[in-house]
This record gives C-alpha cells, structure tokens and sequence, in this order.
C-alpha cells in the first residue's frame, strides 16, 4: 500500500504483508512473512522521508495465535528501542489468503516523540500469562498535538486483571484506562478524534457497549466496532483504540 500522508501530518500505512515464504502456514514461514512486512515498512518509511523512530501506533493483524510467537518475535527486533503503542488482534483472514500477518502502522515526522510509560513485554502480563517474546512498547505516544494510546483492555495500568469473564467490567476498566493515560498526556476524550472497538464475540457487544457508553455519551467519538477471532490473550474480551488531537500543544 501507498503510504498516505494526512493533512494533520499524520502518515499511515495500511494493509502491508508478505507473500509466501514456504511451503504452508508453518512458524518458520510466519517468521519469514514477518521479517518481510518489517521490511516492506522500513521501505515505505523511507519513501517518504521517515524512519522507524517515527512510528506511533502499530497494529499486528494475525491469522492464527500460534504464530503470535514467531512474528512478535520478529517485531522486537526490528522494532527495539523505539516504543511504539501497540493492538495485537487474531484475525479469521487476511485479503491475501497465503498471508498469516498484516501490520497497519501510523507515523508522524519529527521522531522519537514523547513516549510515556514505557514497558518492555517480558515485565508485562498480557491477561493471566507473560510473554515470552522480548519487546518494546509504550502506554502513550505523544506526537506535537497528536496522542496515540496502546489498545485499552480490562487489565488495569498496573497490569492486573480484576474482570475476568465479565466483558461490561473490562469495557469500563478500559475506558477508565482510557481517561488516565489521555489525562497523563494533558488531553481529555474531549480531545479524542476516532476509537475502534474490539469484541471477541458478538453476545459482547451489549455489554461492552453498555460498559463504554456512560464515558462515550458524554463525548461522543466517531468509532467502529469489530468482532474478532481473538485479541493479546484469550481471556481479553475487548479491547478499545483511541487517537486524539490536544486542542494546542502543552
């Protein structure tokens, strides 16, 4: 894909995966794919001028969890020191049906940016379990006006995790999340500008909506919701993106 560079300087580059790297859908070839995406961004990156220091957000799309391993490995290598915020789905499919991984990304020139509560993934559990895979991420990137937040789970900022089975729960935890880190970067969900919600069922989608609408009537946000095969862990039930612009710099 074409990276497109927005009017607000924000540069987006969407849908970008590798063609087969072996025969089927092994963990040696969803590690070839990934080492190919990465460098397929590194190219779209330099065409425009930018670097991976200018990564903001990254969302990782993938098609089976069993190859969650392989490809964040991948990840923090290409990706290390540089802190991006990250949405980590499972996905049913990808439009290209030998592809296992797709990375949407969004840039803005200019890097490193502030990057606040850094984390590496092995201090860091993902619903009950650690990672075993070593990466550098972030809660919030600020970038100039702009905020990009990590995707907001029912794990609370000190990655404990209170609502297990209960979707409203974790979409109240998340939303409260939400509130936090914005506070953190000197915004508000006034400031927000789109959010994307996740479910993993769609029996989810009451309650979670249930959990996220007393915060999101207050200040509507445009938003789109998806069912998914699976996020980070399997008993993270949703999951909330929001990005927003500061009405002037702090």
């Amino acid at each position: 894909m074409i990276p497109i560079l927005h009017r607000d300087g924000t540069l987006h580059i969407g849908g970008v995966t590798a063609g087969p790297a072996g025969p089927g859908f092994t963990l040696e070839a969803a590690e070839k794919q990934a080492e190919a995406v990465f460098d397929a961004l590194e190219s779209q990156l330099a065409s425009v001028d930018c670097r991976l220091t200018d990564l903001c957000k990254i969302t990782m799309q993938i098609t089976d969890r069993a190859f969650r391993q392989a490809v964040y490995g991948v990840m923090g290598r290409r990706l290390g020191g540089v802190y991006p915020v990250s949405t980590g789905l499972i996905v049913k499919a990808l439009h290209d049906p030998s592809a296992v991984f797709q990375l949407d990304a969004y840039a803005v020139p200019g890097g490193p940016h502030e990057r606040l509560k850094k984390y590496r993934s092995t201090s860091a559990p993902y619903g009950l379990h650690r990672q075993d895979f070593v990466a550098d991420f972030c809660m919030v990137v600020v970038a100039g006006r702009r905020i990009f937040l990590r995707g907001q789970t029912g794990l609370t900022l000190d990655r404990d995790f209170p609502n297990l089975h209960d979707a409203g729960a974790q979409a109240r935890m998340a939303i409260g999340n939400v509130e936090k880190l914005l506070a953190e970067a000197g915004a508000t969900l006034a400031d927000a500008v789109a959010a994307t919600i996740y479910v993993t069922d769609r029996a989810q989608i009451a309650p979670v909506m249930a959990g996220l609408m007393p915060s999101l009537a207050a200040h509507p946000i445009p938003h789109s919701l998806f069912v998914v095969k699976g996020l980070a862990a399997p008993e993270i039930l949703m999951e909330i993106d929001v990005h927003a612009i500061r009405a002037r710099d702090v």
